[in-house]
């Protein structure tokens, strides 16, 4: 006998499944992966800036050479958009947070 395939079902219970949690673990995944990388450029973007330019005064390999070039001036620039998205997940948070109480 063939199982009949309810699609309304279907979808309600994906939909229900692939939506996140929303929980005090994701507020805190929000805080240290979107607030704490700009939190730390902000204090020693300088720092990391220098020490990755000296690895790549080291390096023998121009990929490699470059390639630390430019994560060292990734790092010592805060990035407005990485700040925007985070404060837009906290909002989505609190607001999803609100809907459940």
């Amino acid at each position: 006998m063939k199982r009949e395939f309810d699609k309304e079902r279907f979808k309600k219970e994906l939909h229900q499944k692939m939506k996140p949690g929303v929980s005090w673990w994701a507020l805190v995944g929000i805080i240290f992966f979107f607030f704490i990388p700009e939190v730390i450029t902000y204090f020693w973007g300088d720092e990391l800036k220098v020490y990755f330019d000296n690895i790549a005064n080291l390096q023998t390999n121009d990929l490699l050479k470059n390639l630390y070039q430019k994560t060292g001036e990734m790092l010592s620039e805060n990035s407005l958009l990485n700040i925007a998205i985070g404060v837009g997940f906290v909002y989505w948070w609190y607001y999803e947070r609100k809907k459940l109480d």
